[in-house]
């Protein structure tokens, strides 16, 4: 690479909603718990679905292993989603967040309050960037796998090329 990149990014309440939600539901996969959850009460339900007549209390039972089956997920994700709506409120958004630079190096973040400053807050060599998400409205680069950067910038697409020289394969993921 012969010219660094460069991009500060400004989040606003669309794009951290966006990331928060690809996070949880998409990389971190946490969708899959309240489904098998859902899952195995709703059969257990339709197993006492299948003694009414036979057990006493059967019809019951299938009720309520059905509305806890319902109920718990529902309220894990209408929890996430309150929770999401505070944390934006809290965060004042939009505001600044960070500025990345991206060489051959690898990765140089600079926090808010800290962008005017010559060192940057974070470095990460190109190794040890763990995997990068291309979305059609933004790049995710996770340096570890609970912590990401997020490029909503015009910039986008020189990031994702950027990172495509530097990352094998494997670390790249295109969902647009």
């Amino acid at each position: 690479m012969s010219q660094p990149i460069t991009t500060s990014v400004t989040m606003d309440a669309e794009s951290f909603q966006k990331f928060r939600s690809f996070d949880l539901f998409h990389h971190q996969k946490r969708w899959q718990r309240p489904l098998l959850f859902a899952a195995i009460l709703l059969g257990s339900s339709g197993i006492c679905l299948s003694q009414v007549g036979v057990r006493e209390g059967a019809s019951l039972l299938a009720v309520v292993l059905a509305m806890v089956a319902l109920g718990l997920p529902a309220v894990y994700f209408y929890t996430f989603f309150r929770d999401l709506r505070t944390t934006i409120q809290k965060l004042g958004l939009p505001r600044p967040f960070y500025r990345l630079r991206l060489d051959d190096a690898g990765l140089s973040v600079w926090m808010a309050g800290e962008q005017d400053k010559p060192q940057p807050s974070h470095q990460y060599p190109w190794q040890d960037l763990h995997v990068a998400y291309r979305t059609p409205d933004a790049v995710y680069l996770y340096v570890q796998q609970t912590q990401a950067y997020l490029v909503n910038s015009e910039e986008r697409d020189a990031v994702w090329d950027c990172l495509k020289t530097h990352l094998p394969a494997s670390r790249l993921r295109d969902l647009r």
